[in-house]
């Protein structure tokens, strides 16, 4: 199968799904037009209703021409830009993520040949013709390499070259929802962001380099498992690595391992990211549970570094000022400290900063002395928390995601869910000092009990 055959079948394989998003963003679109005309003191025309209807329909049509990469970006806008979509635009896009066929092997050894040649793909002793993990934009097969076994990883033909392309659809898709619930969001810097990281995860040798950084990283520290890139054998769209044999995750957690093992992964997730993040500013943004396994002797093993990013010191550091401002009591403070983090719009209404000072204190509520040992299963600290997200959403009119922060944010929610999945309770204090230097202040909290 070549390149446009193949890139050609993902687009059959999902126009049952695009059709379905064009019903419902059509419905969903009309509904909330409708809601605002009866809403507004201008009283939209009906004409401008319908106009509006159309224009969303003949976008969402124009979602046939996605193509692998973009799977990677509706998931990303279902999960961390739900809040602003319609809840059933979010879920034809997670259905379109989870869309992923594995291609023919012709397809995976043509692409072998093309990036290998033929005396490195003979290197690949007894590699499978059937895959033992297909995703969005490439598949895991297996082989060996001098005696040992070896995973690799090869990309679907044609992916790198669509992220701009199917970006600018997915753009004009969130953008037509923004109209119709009457925002004016910049998605400009988001889209922007989203281009980097899935430019980052078409680009095989920068994982492979991420890869090799992790495992130095991590040498001298027995509780994790990073497998070893064989750099002479990958390329922009090969990455063959070395086997770790494990329990993905989810089904280790699935298992009902003893609480004792789940505390232990638990600290080992938590100190991890406080390790990439605040003390080498390389973090893999990646969420989810997959791309990581439980290894025979218990380690966490971590596999996808695609989606490894760099925090520069600066950012770093304005950062962990942002997160003492929100241990303060000083709102005034905390808000000017975000306008200027580019985290909230100055231009948003009184109601809106009064949401995002909640959001925040709820945000971080988890540090607080007062709720020590947190829960990750509280449902009461669940409920509160959605409700004051909820509350933030609706009450924006210009506020974006803020760039820097989305797959920072991302890998935190991620994490999170983990951890609650894990159904752990674990002392937080140590991690806040950990982050900002110092222990959090006594009665913190108060505004999200």
């Amino acid at each position: 199968m070549s390149g446009g055959e193949f890139r050609r079948g993902v687009v059959s394989r999902s126009r049952k799904l695009l059709g379905m998003a064009t019903r419902v963003a059509g419905h969903e679109v009309a509904q909330r037009v409708s809601e605002r005309v009866a809403r507004s003191a201008e009283r939209l025309g009906a004409d401008t209703v319908l106009r509006r209807v159309k224009q969303a329909q003949i976008i969402a049509d124009h979602l046939s021409e996605l193509k692998g990469a973009a799977m990677k970006a509706g998931q990303f806008l279902s999960i961390d830009a739900s809040d602003l979509l319609p809840p059933e635009a979010a879920e034809v896009l997670r259905s379109l993520q989870s869309d992923a066929e594995p291609v023919p092997f012709e397809t995976v050894r043509q692409v072998l040949a093309e990036d290998l040649g033929a005396a490195s793909l003979e290197r690949l002793e007894g590699l499978a013709e059937t895959p033992a993990a297909a995703a969005s934009i490439g598949q895991v097969h297996t082989a060996s390499v001098a005696g040992r076994k070896v995973a690799v990883k090869v990309q679907y033909p044609g992916v790198a070259e669509s992220i701009p392309s199917d970006l600018a659809v997915l753009r004009k898709v969130a953008a037509s929802f923004l109209v119709a619930s009457g925002r004016r969001i910049p998605l400009d810097a988001i889209f922007e962001e989203l281009e980097t990281i899935l430019t980052l995860e078409a680009d095989y040798r920068h994982e492979a380099e991420s890869m090799a950084a992790y495992r130095k990283l991590l040498v001298s520290d027995g509780r994790y498992r990073v497998p070893e890139p064989h750099l002479d054998l990958s390329s922009e769209r090969v990455l063959v690595m070395s086997w770790l044999d494990g329990v993905p995750l989810g089904r280790w957690i699935a298992g009902s391992p003893p609480l004792a093992d789940r505390q232990r992964v638990a600290e080992a997730l938590l100190d991890l990211y406080c390790s990439e993040f605040f003390d080498w500013g390389l973090v893999q943004t990646d969420p989810n549970p997959g791309n990581f396994l439980i290894t025979p002797k218990g380690e966490v093993g971590i596999l996808d570094f695609g989606a490894t990013m760099a925090f520069e010191p600066s950012f770093r550091a304005e950062y962990v000022e942002l997160l003492r401002c929100v241990g303060d009591d000083d709102d005034d403070a905390l808000l000017q400290a975000s306008i200027e983090f580019g985290i909230l719009d100055a231009r948003e209404s009184e109601e809106a900063r009064t949401r995002f000072i909640e959001m925040m204190r709820a945000a971080a509520q988890p540090f607080s002395p007062e709720v020590q040992p947190f829960r990750f299963r509280d449902p009461d600290y669940q409920r509160k928390a959605r409700e004051v997200v909820f509350a933030f959403m609706q009450a924006i009119r210009f506020t974006p995601p803020p760039r820097r922060l989305i797959f920072l944010h991302r890998k935190l929610g991620g994490l999170f869910n983990i951890l609650k999945s894990l159904d752990v309770t674990l002392d937080l204090e140590q991690y806040w000092g950990r982050m900002v230097g110092s222990p959090p202040p006594e009665g913190w909290g108060r505004a999200a009990g």
